[in-house]
């Protein structure tokens, strides 16, 4: 008691339980939609209208599993090996570029028996161990950008040139996008953050103005009249069936763009057939359980003791939230079409898989947050 105040514990759902429950919950609405989405498209396709139902449902076991044992697992251990892990996304990274599958032009992806594997995603999580363990170790370096910036600017910036070169542009910018939040949130100062992010833009901007296809897709991004049935087709299609939800939906399972006239309609525009069955309350329905596991996610990274910790939660946080940015402003027009999956939602065994393993950190990372306290 202190100036007749009582702190007691307070009475609510701990952190770690309320991202349990909301990581369950998107994947399990997940798993509805990806079947929603692909049941007439696999009957016609192969034969079997539970084709990715079933793949689904196996990457979401898989996941699950993942999701459990980034839960138990001992940061401090997990911390040791960041290194070691951040090189073994760099192999797997060259291993896509000699040996990986081609498909729609782009090598994202390993052959693994019946499977595929992107290693991409895997780099993802690799780089936020890794910068989080950096930037907690040079915390009083931030100022030094010799000892702060060049050195993960090198590795990171390798893994990125590799994924890059596998034309995965959105997750090129993804990347880029965490790690200028993650120095940020170490206290980097702004000259140098200004610098870094200059640099980010100027790549992007780069990247597209030189490669013709990129180039087009910008050109039909900000005129998608013009081309309605090429390059422009895919946005359009979106458009039409986040108009044609309205305010509740046509209903579930009552969605026409899904029957062969959206492409990716159950990967990366799974969000478009969302809103047309569901309408504008259910797509907002989505989108506040997605509002309220970046809010809890912050403030996991707030409350977090141990500087690391706190930064991986960040990162991890970040992550998922530019990466569902990214993708239904995409959908709705807002951006340009990215190829990025809408976290937890889209088909996508590798994403669905490394995103669950992930929340299972943030999870680890709640669990170990000291009570709230309230007075009275």
């Amino acid at each position: 008691m202190m100036n007749g105040e009582i702190f007691l514990k307070k009475p609510s759902w701990p952190l770690y339980r309320k991202l349990t429950a909301l990581v369950l919950a998107l994947t399990g609405l997940g798993v509805v939609m990806v079947a929603d989405a692909t049941f007439v498209f696999a009957g016609q396709k192969y034969g079997n209208p539970y084709f990715f139902l079933w793949k689904e449902m196996l990457w979401a076991t898989l996941g699950f599993a993942a999701f459990i044992f980034a839960q138990k697992i001992n940061l401090d251990d997990l911390r040791r090996f960041s290194r070691l892990i951040l090189l073994a996304a760099l192999v797997l990274l060259v291993a896509v570029l000699v040996f990986g599958k081609e498909i729609n032009g782009a090598k994202r992806w390993l052959g693994i028996g019946p499977f595929s594997f992107q290693p991409s995603e895997f780099a993802k999580v690799a780089i936020l161990l890794y910068l989080a363990d950096f930037l907690d170790r040079k915390s009083s370096k931030m100022r030094n950008p010799f000892r702060s910036f060049i050195p993960p600017g090198l590795l990171i910036g390798l893994r990125i040139v590799l994924i890059f070169m596998g034309r995965d542009l959105g997750t090129v910018l993804l990347i880029a996008g965490v790690v200028i939040l993650l120095y940020f949130t170490a206290g980097a100062p702004l000259k140098y953050l200004s610098v870094l992010v200059l640099t980010a833009v100027t790549g992007g901007a780069l990247s597209i103005w030189l490669s013709p296809f990129r180039r087009t897709r910008i050109l039909a991004f900000l005129n998608p009249g013009n081309d309605p049935t090429g390059i422009s087709y895919q946005i359009n299609q979106s458009l039409i069936g986040v108009g044609n939800g309205g305010l509740f939906g046509v209903g579930l399972g009552q969605g026409c763009q899904k029957l062969f006239y959206l492409p990716e309609g159950h990967t990366d525009f799974i969000f478009a057939n969302i809103a047309e069955e569901l309408g504008f309350f259910g797509s907002a329905f989505f989108v506040a359980l997605f509002f309220f596991l970046i809010h809890w996610g912050i403030q996991t990274a707030k409350r977090s003791a141990d500087r690391f910790q706190s930064l991986l939660a960040a990162g991890i946080t970040g992550l998922i939230g530019l990466q569902t940015i990214l993708n239904i402003g995409v959908v709705i027009g807002l951006l340009p079409t990215k190829g990025t999956t809408l976290p937890f939602i889209s088909y996508g065994g590798s994403s669905l898989l490394f995103t669950l393993f992930a929340a299972g950190l943030l999870v680890n990372i709640a669990r170990n947050l000291p009570p709230e306290d309230f007075r009275i």
